[in-house]
């Protein structure tokens, strides 16, 4: 698999990522969570679970020690509840991420490839499918405040509670009406994805022709077995 399949990956384990994530107690000794902060988590859960669909411009920044800078990539993303989104790039021109509420699918025209993975069948509750399905942030993360930024307030630290290895915390950057802004996914060895999200339209529904790919004559598809 080459360079840019990878790196199509992040979309799809990102999309994928917690399916099988379980809430569970928080481990004896463990520090007192910030109640401010949980606080915070309650307005964004109860946010996320009032979203029937949203559309936005994005901005997608993969960070890590193997690439030579910070890989950019832009677009417009479709979102409706539960299950479903579009992600059309405009920035690599042509790509293109959907998940249908059952697969997702990538497809890759630089490469005539089609990357096609299964959702969970309960939904995914974290990484940027948290914008999926109902969320209950408390029960499955450990909550906290992340680093300070230079200006603005300080993003929502989240660690999952249930042992996992696709990532090892979120950060969620949030606006005066709670919902999600930006996302950083940070993984075991310190890459970051991170997805910025602009101009807002919140939406009842959406056509339902946005979330059915079809794939172009000629491509190769390539099925990712479940994580």
């Amino acid at each position: 698999m080459g360079f840019v399949s990878r790196m199509a990956l992040v979309t799809v384990s990102t999309i994928l990522a917690g399916s099988r994530l379980a809430a569970a107690p928080p481990a004896a000794g463990s520090p007192a969570v910030p109640a401010d902060a949980v606080t915070e988590a309650r307005a964004v859960e109860e946010a996320l679970n009032g979203l029937d669909g949203l559309v936005a411009s994005f901005t997608q920044t993969v960070e890590s020690a193997g690439l030579p800078r910070p890989q950019v990539e832009k677009g417009k993303v479709y979102l409706l509840r539960p299950g479903r989104m579009r992600w059309d790039y405009e920035v690599p021109r042509g790509k293109l991420a959907i998940a249908d509420g059952r697969k997702s699918y990538v497809y890759l025209p630089e490469e005539r490839q089609v990357l096609v993975a299964p959702l969970d069948p309960q939904g995914t509750r974290t990484g940027i499918g948290l914008l999926l399905n109902r969320v209950d942030l408390v029960g499955s993360f450990e909550i906290g405040w992340g680093p300070g930024a230079e200006t603005g307030p300080r993003p929502l630290l989240l660690r999952p509670r249930a042992p996992r290895t696709e990532y090892d915390s979120l950060l969620l950057f949030t606006g005066p009406d709670h919902l999600v802004r930006a996302l950083t996914i940070v993984d075991p060895l310190g890459s970051r994805v991170t997805y910025r999200f602009d101009h807002l339209r919140l939406v009842d529904t959406l056509d339902d022709d946005l979330f059915r790919f079809q794939p172009p004559p000629g491509v190769q598809i390539q099925e990712i077995p479940p994580p």
